[in-house]
């Protein structure tokens, strides 16, 4: 008997598709600054887009791309963890989704945190300004890239678990897998922006065939597993 889907297809493509739209678009949105944390200007080259409304939307965004990315690696783990892959892909969806509640305090204080830090300055609190280089001199920075390094080994995982099955289109796992592995803060904006787009490929393009396999695995009313690949495979 199958092993049932972590969660239903649709949901989990609408949100794997979403999720990556999101990382792709943050990129675009989010405001640049040199990240020097020993420098003694840092407050005063920040501050300024750090209280910008771009910077706010750009991280809204971002955490909600994290919050939807669990749903959708479930769902690509649903697709993938079939036969011999399926240890892959489930040690895959573990270790991204334990890396993904490392990331989030991280963005969490980027997004409702600095933006305060940023007002006060440009208010004149001029004391306050050491707080940003403390921040990301401190322990945030350490468990993010812990965190960080979790998501890109389960993506990795998860990668060679669709590699595997040929359940869902292999160089949609691969490009997914790339663009989350490659995510990282402290890369300049055209890696960042290209690495968004990688993201939003892989991703998109894993999404749509999950919700096909779904849409078909409905008109067909077969248990079979949920990407298309693996229903053309099944009637083959």
């Amino acid at each position: 008997m199958p092993t049932p889907a972590p969660v239903r297809p649709r949901v989990g493509a609408l949100a794997l598709a979403t999720s990556a739209l999101l990382f792709a678009a943050f990129p675009l949105v989010r405001p640049f600054f040199p990240l020097d944390v020993f420098s003694p200007t840092l407050a005063e080259m920040a501050s300024p887009l750090l209280a910008s409304p771009s910077w706010l939307v750009a991280h809204l965004m971002l955490a909600a791309a994290f919050a939807l990315l669990p749903v959708g690696l479930l769902a690509v783990c649903g697709a993938a963890a079939h036969g011999p892959a399926g240890p892959c892909a489930q040690r895959g969806v573990t270790l991204g989704i334990a890396g993904i509640g490392l990331v989030v305090p991280a963005v969490g204080v980027e997004t409702f945190a600095m933006p305060v830090i940023g007002r006060l300055y440009l208010d004149g609190v001029s004391g306050i300004a050491p707080a940003l280089a403390w921040i990301y001199r401190g322990p945030m920075t350490l468990v993010m890239l812990v965190g960080l390094l979790l998501l890109a080994i389960g993506a990795a995982d998860l990668a060679r678990a669709v590699w595997r099955s040929a359940a869902l289109p292999r160089w949609g796992g691969v490009a997914l897998a790339v663009g989350l592995a490659l995510w990282l803060p402290l890369l300049p904006r055209p890696v960042r922006v290209v690495d968004g787009l990688l993201i939003g490929l892989g991703g998109v393009w894993l999404a749509w065939d999950i919700w096909r396999g779904a849409s078909e695995r409905g008109r067909t009313n077969e248990e079979r597993p949920v990407g298309a690949g693996a229903l053309r495979a099944s009637r083959a």
